[in-house]
């Protein structure tokens, strides 16, 4: 602006040098406006001019014209000519057009020359302009859409004057169709740019206006230009779809399908490209624009359809089954979409609508034109590719079960089936896909049944989930059985027989051989491979999701298996896929599905297969696989029900054994697999007699009897009769048959498998020929395999006397010479354990101990990962007999090191996974490798590794029997001499122990203890057995015992820990204290260290379960062992114990003080401390103490040592005990030391203990005398900012000074002027505020509120202490509450001082502070008034600001333009504009802008809550915002007190307001609601409002506005005084029928119209149509119930209320509907019944007639005693049954949020409680049932509290009274469930289920089903 009046003044100046050229400006183009003959060059001249504009090189003629010419009267005086010419009207137009585009732009500040042009052309040219819309004149026609535009552009008043004057017809409308073939500019795209101009510039309403008209999408879209396009996408995009004002009724209504449909042909446009694109990815700028456009309208069209905020997508609860119409827009627009199938972005558009809205699901697949009948085209697989993509798409778990809401079954199922199951997919279908004789056919059919079925499979995996079900309250595991049940009965009805399916698999094999061809087709073999690997896949699903009727399929399925495989091996055309898939199929389905074990003539058995192809497979997948499958069909024989895991070791050597020789060992595998499965028993029993014979042998060897053996024989015979009932399939008997079967028996009974026996017998009737290659393959295989099995023995005796008695078999059976050497090897390697007269030499081999430890080693090395601690563990079963005396015990030392070793690579070992699969994975390119290594990471899972692998070694017997067996007396059977038994011992002990401290912590974490419980239970029974015998003389050395104590007592059970420690606290006093030499204190013994050590740590571990309970005999031991020894340790034991136990002070002897006084440590003076301050015998003790002149001085002369000892002390002298000397204490202690501490205080004071001190000091026992001194000193220490402690003294000194009154004034006004000096040093001491001692500022704070007189403090001390608060603690909300109150003090006297600041000056200094903003809009967008009144941040920066404002008004300071309506991020906004602009350009905010700033869940907030008691003028500072205490989110409601005056402001006379926007935004009812208020002048207020509404209303123009004025009439007629108070409710009514007005759409608003004409004026007295609404008997009832009750559940809130209910008996209405058949649970939840009475129950007089007179609680105990009682009921009685005790109960009790008294306190007030009537308190207790609620574990708490105390009341008076009625066991264990489910302890839960289930307890057991 400057710049352009700069070159005005110089071309004035300069007018005579360019008089030849003169400049064409405002004047001039004025002055040729007024000639008619320069007139149309002068348009010409300017128009061209503008268009060039703004331009800093031009001078800007529209600005210098609409200056002097502010209403453009030249321009239209030239329209005022009778006759109209076309050529000449179009520069006219379009000079008008320059001006208005300019002044809706850049020059907006000239916006008043805007609106009068607008005013002017709509005044006189609008008939003009429409008529001109049938001109052939295409130019002239897009001129006038020009001006049209520009026209509109102006504002939303512009916008709706024009749409107001504009009649849409046949000539309008035709508009669009008109378009210039050749590209140019033309009358289309002016039309279109017109109707646009409405949604950029108008309002919301004139934008809802604008949707009604629908014909600028109707046709000719495609072909229009880029930048249209463009232009109309974003526009709507902006204005119309992410516009929140505008309803999803509304978008639904303009997107019609028609129109949805010509915004899709843009997918195909074609029209001219004339922007440019930033694709750089096309070079074709034709293919870049269409693909610029594809990707604008597929955003567009995605976030229309598919945003359920923003677009026209509907949530249906129901997904579709509930029977209704759906969204019918979104369903036709869809079924119109031919392209889905060749678009790739119409195929996403489709797919991510359908995504959006499952519901129309069904119905688009019914109505679709995709056919998906199978037949031999390529458009049926793309449609069923779309088919896939759609239901990719789909969530695989349905999110129907993310809601609380219980769903029957058949429903839930049928909502579930609609994403998972096309319902084109059904038997027929999958049939004939089967049956047509194309591969790609059979393919996509086998395709989609795949996917089908996978998804069920995962559904049916989360319905069976346990885990998901146990916490749920709305379904249980039984409930989703039964579903899963339904689903597979679904799924079977749908899905082709498997019979068909396997025929299928036949076919392709014949095709296969039949097929001679060489030179086939490479495309068809891979589509026959993956047919046949879709129909194996389909196979294992069909067992997971149909498993009924695989079983119904008499298919022997080994024959697919025999396709695969061959007896030469794996067939090399089958590829890894194929096999990979088979063995996947034989793993999933029953193994009586094959015929593993059958061989028919000429062929080999299915076993021999599956071996074959295990040693064949070169994948590890594969071989994992097949070893699986292995394991598999031999466990589920029966034969190796308990040996299974021996099965690994044959296949491991197997796999090692060559591959030329591999044959060989697999035929002899085979037959002795098979013999064994056929005839098993015979070697059962061949088992059994070896472990009775090996039992008996070892009885026999350790001079013991038969019975008394590792296991006895009895138990062998009842666990093999349990393996034949198991082998017959009976196995639910299992637990009637004898024993259980654990693990230990498990291993004792079946050593080794029935295959050793049967392996053996089949070796001896081989040739041992040496050069046979057969004999000596076997031979070597089974040595390896019994080497590795005899490894894994706990007891090998067992196994090596099988292997003995078939080895003599095999020599005394003579087939040849001699053994083979492998046999001869073994029987040397076996024999070692053997006895020494069972032993016999096959050989003459002879094996050293170094051998044996040579082959440990090497096996070692071969078995490292998993099994070598077994073959260690083995090497050591007889560690007494194994090594000779020259070794010793260093063989034994190896293998404990070697498993101490495995325990520690096995604790940091990490899974991994090979690389091999992935490779695979990749290299097919497919997900047909289903589920690869799931049970290879099960197998190798780390805390199954780690557990199995510490059970195997702690669970042996050797170090069970071994472990502290010398020092417990407990020995083994052995033969070694007293030396070697005890080196062998304490060997074994120190290596037993170095493995429970490696695997102990592991264990713990894992929660596997019970694996060394056993030595836990050792060392307990060693370490009392040592005590027992020892305890009498203290230990010179720790023992073994006390070292695995030690070490491990964190891992003990507790219980065993205190006895323990208890034993140990009660030994004698000699045994605990080590004897001292001369000269030196005595130490703790092993036993007293052990002891505190365990004390110690177990108190540093709070999480234990159990503590360890110290007796008054520990106490008093330890009292003795501190008297006694020097020990830190026991002293910081005591110290912790004191601490978290205070109690204990009363059981420690007094001498502990006396030591403690006497040794005055930090420990020991901290002991002292908690000792008198929890004991009055160890406060008398050390009143004693101090009486004697000689501790007295030495309390004096280390006053800093003992000053937390004397300040504890004068902290508790005061507690009433009349037999201490505290008197006398305290006086000796103020005459030595208040002179001291004095001094300390006034100097420099670096302790907070000496001010604390000497203010208990000066309390108890000084008087003024002495402490004159102090007095006039203290003052000028406080100004100090090095020690707030200080200020302590002041209320002490103030106190004394009660009785001097001078005196105590004198002292008053120096500690006033000492703290403003104090706050004004430390907030310029600690400039920022995060780093300030606020804690302490704000205790002078306070202090100084009560302290300040005006005259008190002078001028400059105030003036500085202002300017340093606002300086550095503007945001410091207890500065600002303070100074607000002292600028009462200051100014608010009729004198004030002359040098204070003036008020003037503060309020400059606080609103222009740079943090004033940030600290006034700090909240969520809150109003600017609402932070003065109770907003949700910074109320006091707004009180303070308020007060400033207040009292400069009363000294007559005015102030200009301070009040501002705008809030939040628009005031700051708003702030800035102004600051910037000046005042004579700035722009006052409009109503419709404030309007828009109020958020509607807010308003509906405050409606709801309305604070009745709020008053518009302050009452005072502390007034609440909102009365009710119930309410907590204060926050959240917007301030009456601000928004009237808003709300009056706006809809003054001159201003203009959209009165539709001012209902839907909720301020008309706020103002109704305002009605209610008990404040007059808040209803005075809001009647203001709504007259200056009413007047509004009557001259606006929309829709709505009879209805409205209809309902504000019948309002007024309604109203029969001045200023009358509404009942709430009434309000609550009005106000939900006004916003009703504007849904025309809705079944309410024909209900509530209806009402409101027939009646003229509303009755007050009376809920209106209650009955009607209620009872109604419309289609729509429901929906006319919920209504009324919605009224009724939100305007409960006082008393009126209530009684005008009464009156016409509606609570009596509620009670009896609720307990009729018609209402069912539904209704009963949902329909408000408990909420209303809730509301009611808060009104006390309503509370207590409910209870006495309505039967209440006799309504509820029904509800309660119903069966199936829903959740959501439940928790609505319980909110009743609350709100109703606390009511009635009133302030006889406190709430949760009641203050905490002290224990006198609440004594007095027990004596003097007032109960409530012992039948309501027993009422309440008998008929209400236990739940799971806080709200009703309060409320029983409560019940419970007040019932004993009228139970005693009662007794006392002789009253006659019911008999306590305790909890039943039923209900207390309901309790009990509850606090476990909450506290989540699992043994608890697991304790009560097993009790429920053990009684049968009905309330329990359908918490668990």
């Amino acid at each position: 602006m400057g710049k352009k009046r700069h070159s005005e003044d110089s071309a004035e100046s300069n007018t005579p040098v360019k008089k030849e050229v003169p400049e064409f400006n405002g004047t001039v183009f004025k002055a040729m406006l007024k000639e008619p003959t320069t007139a149309m060059k002068g348009l010409e001249i300017f128009i061209s001019t503008a268009k060039k504009l703004p331009c800093s090189d031009l001078y800007d003629v529209v600005e210098g014209y609409i200056k002097i010419s502010m209403e453009c009267a030249e321009i239209f005086k030239l329209l005022e000519r009778e006759k109209h010419v076309e050529s000449e009207l179009v520069p006219i137009f379009e000079s008008l057009e320059m001006i208005l585009l300019r002044t809706a732009s850049d020059l907006s500040h000239f916006n008043m020359v805007g609106n009068a042009i607008v005013k002017k052309t709509v005044s006189s040219y609008m008939t003009l302009l429409q008529g001109s819309f049938s001109s052939e004149n295409h130019r002239f026609v897009r001129q006038c859409l020009s001006l049209l535009s520009a026209l509109v552009s102006q504002g939303p008043e512009a916008a709706r004057e024009i749409l107001s004057h504009i009649h849409v017809n046949k000539a309008l409308s035709g508009l669009a169709k008109r378009k210039d073939k050749r590209g140019r500019p033309d009358v289309r795209m002016a039309f279109i740019q017109f109707v646009l101009s409405f949604l950029v510039s108008g309002d919301n309403a004139t934008v809802g206006q604008i949707l009604e008209i629908k014909e600028i999408l109707s046709t000719g879209l495609k072909e229009d230009r880029m930048s249209i396009v463009n232009l109309i996408l974003s526009t709507l995009k902006t204005r119309v779809v992410l516009n929140k004002a505008i309803s999803k009724t509304q978008k639904v209504r303009f997107f019609t399908p028609a129109v949805l449909a010509t915004i899709a042909s843009l997918y195909k446009w074609n029209g001219i490209v004339d922007a440019t694109t930033d694709d750089d990815r096309v070079k074709d700028s034709e293919h870049a624009g269409l693909s610029v456009i594809r990707e604008l309208v597929h955003g567009f069209l995605l976030d229309l359809c598919c945003s359920r905020k923003h677009g026209i997508s509907f949530y249906d609860a129901s997904f579709g089954t509930a029977g209704r119409a759906g969204n019918i827009v979104l369903l036709q627009f869809l079924v119109g979409q031919k392209q889905a199938t060749e678009d790739e972005l119409v195929t996403d558009l489709v797919v991510n609508v359908l995504k959006a809205s499952p519901d129309v699901l069904a119905r688009f697949f019914q109505e679709t034109q995709y056919s998906y009948t199978p037949r031999l085209k390529s458009a049926w697989q793309d449609n069923v590719k779309l088919l896939k993509k759609i239901y990719e798409a789909q969530p695989e778990i349905s999110t129907v079960f993310q809601t609380r809401e219980a769903i029957p079954l058949p429903r839930l199922l049928s909502m579930i089936m609609v994403i998972s199951l096309p319902p084109v997919c059904n038997k027929t279908f999958f049939t004939q896909g089967l049956s047509l004789a194309n591969t790609a056919v059979q393919l996509t059919t086998l395709s989609l049944m795949n996917f089908i079925l996978k998804r069920a499979n995962r559904n049916m995996e989360y319905l069976l989930d346990e885990s998901e079900w146990l916490s749920s309250d709305v379904y249980t595991v039984g409930m989703m059985g039964d579903l899963v049940q339904q689903y597979r009965e679904t799924l079977s009805k749908i899905l082709p027989d498997i019979t068909s399916i396997v025929s299928k698999w036949q076919s392709l094999s014949k095709k296969e051989k039949t097929d001679s061809e060489e030179n086939k087709a490479k495309t068809e073999g891979t589509e026959v491979i993956l047919l046949k690997t879709l129909i194996l896949q389909v196979i294992c699903l069909y067992q997971k999701t149909v498993p009924h009727l695989v079983s119904q399929c008499k298919f022997d399925f080994s024959k697919l298996l025999k396709g695969i495989v061959s007896e030469k091996g794996m067939r090399e055309e089958v590829p890894p896929v194929l096999q990979y898939q088979i063995l996947q199929l034989a793993l999933d389905l029953p193994a009586s599905k094959f015929s593993w074990f059958q061989s028919s003539s000429g062929e080999k058995s299915v076993l021999y297969l599956l071996l074959k192809m295990f040693v064949s497979s070169s994948s590890s997948h594969l071989k994992t696989s097949t070893r699986m499958l292995v394991l598999k069909v031999l466990k589920d024989s029966g034969v190796f029900e308990y040996t299974w895991t021996e099965l690994e070791l044959w296949l491991d050597q197997l796999a090692r054994v060559e591959p030329h020789q591999q044959d060989t060992v697999i035929q002899f595998l085979e037959r002795v697999l098979v013999k064994l499965v056929c005839n098993s028993y015979t070697y059962t029993d061949k088992v059994a007699s070896l472990v009775q014979e090996a039992a008996y042998l070892q009885a026999n060897l350790s001079s013991q009897e038969g019975d008394a053996a590792s296991i006895p024989v009895s138990h062998i015979d009842d666990v093999l009769d349990m393996l034949d009932v198991i082998m017959e399939g009976n196995e639910g008997e299992m637990e009637e048959l004898g024993p259980s079967l654990s693990e230990d028996l498990i291993i004792q009974t079946f050593p080794f498998s029935v295959a050793v026996p049967a392996a053996l017998e089949a070796r001896n009737k081989l040739p041992a020929d040496k050069e046979e290659p057969l004999g000596r393959v076997v031979f070597e295989y089974l040595s390896a395999v019994l080497s590795d099995v005899l490894h894994c023995q706990r007891e090998p005796l067992p196994l090596c006397l099988a292997l003995l008695q078939y080895d003599k078999e095999l020599v005394s059976a003579g087939l040849s010479a001699s053994p083979h050497p492998s046999i001869i090897h073994l029987h040397q390697y076996y024999s070692k354990w053997l006895p020494q007269q069972c032993r016999e030499e096959l050989g003459s081999c002879v094996m050293t101990v170094s051998c044996v430890h040579d082959c440990v080693m090497s096996l070692l090395c071969r078995y490292l990962q998993v099994k070598c601690y077994q073959k260690c563990l083995h090497n050591m079963s007889y560690p007494s007999a194994q090594f000779s005396k020259d070794i010793g015990t260093a063989p034994l030392k190896t293998l404990m090191g070697i498993l101490l070793d495995l325990v520690t690579r096995l604790q940091g070992f990490q899974e991994t996974t090979t690389s091999e699969p992935a490779a695979e994975n990749s290299q097919e390119g497919s997900d047909l490798f289903l589920e690869t290594d799931q049970s290879s990471t099960a197998e190798a899972n780390k805390e199954q590794i780690l557990v199995s692998a510490l059970g195997s070694i702690f669970k042996h017997p050797c170090l069970e029997q071994w472990f502290l067996a010398l020092e417990l007396a407990a020995l083994p059977p052995h033969t070694l001499n007293p030396v070697r038994l005890k080196h062998l011992c304490a060997q074994l002990n120190d290596d037993i122990l170095a493995l429970l401290k490696t695997s102990a912590p592991t264990l713990c974490d894992l929660g596997h203890l019970e694996l060394v419980c056993s030595y836990m239970g050792a060392i307990e029974k060693a370490v009392l057995k040592e005590l027992t015998e020892q305890g009498s003389q203290a230990a010179k050395k720790q023992s073994r015992p006390f070292q695995a104590l030690l070490s491990l007592h964190g891992h003990m059970d507790p219980c065993s820990l205190s006895e323990v420690v208890s034993k140990l606290l009660l030994l004698p006093q000699e045994s605990l204290i080590s004897p001292s030499s001369e000269g030196t204190q005595a130490q703790l013994s092993v036993y007293g260290r052990a002891a505190l050590q365990i004390l110690t740590e177990s108190k540093a571990k709070p999480s234990r379960d159990h503590g360890i309970f110290l007796s008054q005999a520990h106490l008093r031991g330890l009292s003795t062992l501190l008297l006694s020894c020097s020990s830190p340790a026991l002293e910081a034991f005591l110290l912790q114990t004191l601490s978290t136990e205070s109690g204990s002070a009363k059981l420690i002897h007094t001498d502990v003080l006396l030591h403690c006084l006497q040794w005055p440590l930090p420990d020991s003076l901290a002991i002292s401390s908690l000792l008198l301050r929890n004991c009055s015998t160890h406060r008398l003790c050390f009143e004693m103490w101090c009486l004697e002149p000689a501790n007295m001085e030495k309390l004096s002369d280390q006053t800093d040592t003992f000053l937390p000892l004397i300040n504890t002390y004068l902290q508790v002298a005061t507690r009433e005990d009349p037999a201490r000397p505290k008197d006398e204490v305290v006086k000796a202690l103020k005459q030595a030391l208040l002179a001291k501490l004095s001094q300390c205080v006034l100097g420099n004071l670096t302790d907070a203990q000496h001010a604390e001190t000497l203010a208990s000091l000066i309390k108890l026992s000084a008087n003024i005398k002495d402490t004159r001194d102090l007095i006039s000193s203290l003052p000028h220490a406080l100004q100090k900012v090095d020690s707030f402690e200080r200020w302590q003294l002041v209320d002490v000194i103030t106190e004394k000074l009660a009785d001097c009154p001078d005196e105590q004034e004198t002292w008053r006004k120096s500690v006033t002027a000492a703290a403003f000096k104090c706050l004004t040093a430390a907030y310029s001491h600690s400039k920022n505020q995060t780093t300030s001692r606020s804690e302490q500022e704000h205790s002078i704070l306070e202090r100084l509120q009560g302290l300040l007189v005006a005259e008190d403090i002078p001028a400059s001390e105030w003036n500085g202490f202002i300017k340093t608060g606002l300086k550095y603690r503007y945001r410091d909300h207890h500065f600002l509450n303070t100074l607000s109150k002292l600028l009462e003090v200051m100014y608010g006297s009729s004198e004030v001082q002359k040098d204070l600041i003036p008020l003037s000056t503060l309020h400059m200094m606080t609103s222009s502070h740079s943090l004033f903003l940030p600290t006034m809009l700090d909240s969520d967008e809150e109003p600017s008034g609402c932070q003065f009144y109770g907003g949700k941040k910074g109320p006091c920066a707004g009180r303070m600001v308020l007060k400033v404002h207040l009292l400069c008004s009363n000294t007559e300071y005015v102030f200009f333009n301070c009040r501002s309506f705008v809030w939040g991020p628009a005031a700051v906004e708003h702030h800035k504009t102004r600051k910037s602009l000046g005042a004579s350009l700035w722009k006052q905010a409009s109503s419709d802008d404030l309007l828009a700033l109020l958020k509607t869940d807010r308003m509906l907030h405050t409606i709801a809550h309305f604070p009745q008691q709020r008053r518009i003028i302050l009452q005072g500072d502390k007034e609440l915002m909102y009365w009710n205490k119930a309410l907590e989110d204060l926050g959240n409601l917007y301030d009456p007190r601000f928004l009237l005056p808003l709300f009056s402001t706006i809809l003054q006379p001159e201003c203009v307001i959209d009165c539709l926007r001012f209902v839907s935004s909720h301020a008309l009812g706020l103002t109704v609601m305002a009605l209610s208020s008990y404040d007059p002048k808040v209803r005075a207020a809001a009647y203001h409002v709504l007259s200056c509404f009413y007047q509004h209303l009557e001259g606006a123009r929309f829709r709505e506005k009879r209805q409205l004025l209809y309902l504000m009439d019948t309002v007024k007629n309604g109203i029969r005084q001045p200023n009358q108070k509404l009942p709430f409710l009434l309000t609550t009514y009005i106000t939900k029928v006004a916003q009703q007005m504007l849904k025309p759409e809705d079944h309410m608003y024909m209900v509530l119209n209806r009402f409101l004409l027939s009646h003229q004026s509303l009755d007050f007295r009376r809920v209106p149509e209650f009955f009607k609404l209620f009872y109604g008997f419309d289609l729509e009832h429901k929906m006319e119930r919920e209504w009324i009750l919605s009224v009724l559940e939100e305007g409960i809130s006082d008393g009126h209320c209530y009684e005008l209910c009464e009156q016409q008996g509606i609570f009596q209405t509620l009670l009896g509907f609720g307990s009729s058949p018609l209402c069912d649970e539904h209704s009963q939840v949902h329909t408000g019944n408990h909420n209303d009475a809730t509301r009611y129950s808060k009104v006390k007089i309503a509370a207590y007639n409910l209870t006495k007179s309505c039967g209440l609680l006799t309504w509820i105990t029904q509800l309660v005693e119903k069966r199936n009682l829903d959740q959501q009921l439940l928790s609505a009685i319980i909110d009743l049954l609350h709100v109703l005790w606390f009511t009635n109960l009133g302030q006889k009790e406190k709430q949760e949020d009641g203050a905490k008294t002290s224990s006198s306190t609440a004594e007095k007030a027990q004596s003097s409680v007032k109960c409530l009537p012992l039948p309501l308190i027993g009422e309440f207790l008998l008929r209400v049932k236990a739940a799971q609620l806080r709200l009703f574990l309060q409320t029983l708490c409560s019940v419970l509290k007040h019932r004993g105390t009228a139970l005693s009341v009662n007794k006392r008076a002789d009253r006659l009274t019911l008999h306590p009625q305790p909890l039943s066991c039923a209900e207390a264990l309901t309790l009990l469930l509850c606090w476990a489910s909450l506290s989540r302890n699992t043994p608890l839960l697991t304790q009560i289920q097993a009790l429920s289930e053990k009684h049968k307890v009905k309330e329990l057991l359908g918490e668990w089903h």
